[in-house]
């Protein structure tokens, strides 16, 4: 355990570095190191105490406790980075300190007990009924992270329905490495909630090896944090950064001044843009790119596709993508090509994504869809 532990916290240390050492650094990439920074220490705390440096120094006790109340924040801000590209630190984002610090100042007194007092204390919440503080903080410690954890889920959950109504092609915006990173959280705080539940149900003595375990755990989770995260780059990196999303919540419409001849006149302009230019042919095509060309205000396109509509920028181009490549399944022209040749002609960027989202608009997959008409 003790040479597992040594790994873990070498493996956070390490990643740190690397990430300062990087030549150009992102906020997100700045967030991680800070974040491998206090596993480094958390999980080093938590060897010395398993080794038993606590008897020996008991000057250490303590003093990695209130560490737990970043993890959250970290988590959030690390996301935020990711989601929005225009996203800045400000002096109002210190409240997300407010835990952690005034943790530190309920203990400020603690830190400056002699050596006996720190001991004594430390055998007493391990082998009797913990005083009411101890159990007060380690409830405080154990809601930190998912609170956290549901409001970064919130954060996902919004962008994930914010970029489909704006782009037509979601493969490059890729979200999969949040979703580990928040749901291998979501199963870390599982274990520490366990955990908690031992401690108030027994005595923290009791719980001592379940956080040894949940530490060693957390090496392999280093290892993947600092990997994935050394290799990640920001969501929008592959497309234009400036007028890509203007909102990073979903659009609102309180100031709009449609009416039921205008919308005829934009859809009827759209259609016909539609059917004439095909612009859903060019896969990286976004709501504002189309909003230009068709020389209808972004907010009303988007607007008109929510509410008269009933569907997103996404789901109103690929429904064009799915019935022009029916189109070019059953026309002898296009029999020279594959499937797969005909979506990635008509919009489509993957296999992945042509197969996933043809199969959502007819119900079937295409080499089922071509079975059926060749029948």
């Amino acid at each position: 355990m003790v040479t597992i532990l040594a790994i873990g916290a070498l493996q956070a240390l390490f990643f740190s570095m690397l990430l300062f050492t990087k030549n150009v650094r992102t906020l997100s990439d700045k967030i991680l190191q800070y974040w491998l920074l206090v596993l480094f220490l958390h999980i080093t705390a938590n060897l010395l105490e398993l080794m038993g440096y606590y008897q020996r120094y008991p000057h250490f006790i303590g003093s990695s406790s209130s560490l737990v109340f970043l993890y959250g924040p970290l988590l959030y801000f690390y996301t935020k980075t990711y989601v929005s590209d225009s996203f800045k630190f400000r002096k109002v984002h210190l409240v997300h300190l407010v835990p952690f610090l005034l943790y530190n100042l309920i203990l400020l007194p603690f830190y400056f007990q002699s050596a006996d007092y720190k001991l004594n204390y430390y055998q007493e919440v391990l082998t009797q009924d913990p005083p009411s503080e101890a159990v007060v903080a380690l409830v405080a410690k154990t809601l930190s992270i998912p609170v956290y954890l549901i409001w970064t889920l919130i954060l996902l959950r919004n962008h994930r329905k914010n970029i489909a109504r704006y782009f037509s092609d979601l493969e490059k915006i890729d979200l999969r490495w949040l979703q580990y990173l928040v749901w291998s959280m979501v199963a870390v705080t599982v274990f520490i909630l366990m955990s908690a539940i031992v401690k108030l149900q027994t005595n923290f003595a009791n719980a001592f090896h379940t956080e040894q375990y949940i530490f060693s755990a957390a090496t392999l989770w280093v290892l993947g944090l600092g990997y994935y995260g050394l290799r990640q780059a920001p969501v929008f990196t592959d497309v234009p950064r400036t007028d890509q999303v203007k909102r990073t919540t979903a659009p609102t419409y309180k100031k709009s001044t449609l009416n039921p001849s205008e919308v005829e006149q934009y859809k009827e302009s759209l259609f016909r843009f539609m059917e004439q230019e095909q612009p859903y042919l060019r896969s990286k095509l976004t709501l504002n790119q189309l909003a230009d060309e068709v020389q209808i205000p972004a907010q009303v396109l988007s607007q008109m596709l929510n509410e008269t509509m009933d569907q997103n920028f996404f789901n109103f181009i690929n429904h064009y993508r799915v019935e022009e490549v029916k189109k070019r399944l059953q026309n002898p022209k296009y029999k020279n090509l594959t499937i797969l040749g005909i979506a990635l002609e008509c919009g489509f960027s993957s296999k992945a994504a042509f197969n996933r989202i043809f199969k959502l608009h007819t119900g079937v997959t295409p080499s089922e869809y071509l079975k059926t008409y060749q029948v």
